[in-house]
């Protein structure tokens, strides 16, 4: 009876691992110096670049920058 106790306490006093785990997880991700950040960024501005070379038009290199832009920088501002 005593060690079935004894294995019982231990196990209602045991750090829950899971809970410190997923603090700050999302904010880590998606938050203003997350890597998420970095590659959208990187990736607008490459395939911004080939649409305007593609069409020969600079307005369409302004037209997709600020559509990806815009979107990442209010999430950014009123989210994170």
């Amino acid at each position: 009876m005593f060690v079935l106790l004894a294995l019982l306490s231990k196990s209602v006093f045991a750090n829950d691992l899971l809970a410190r785990a997923l603090e700050g997880d999302v904010k880590d991700s998606l938050g203003s110096g997350s890597m998420f950040w970095k590659v959208f960024i990187l990736v607008d501005i490459i395939l911004a670049t080939a649409m305007a070379v593609k069409s020969k038009n600079p307005m369409v290199f302004v037209g997709v920058t600020a559509v990806a832009f815009i979107p990442a920088f209010l999430l950014k501002t009123f989210v994170f």
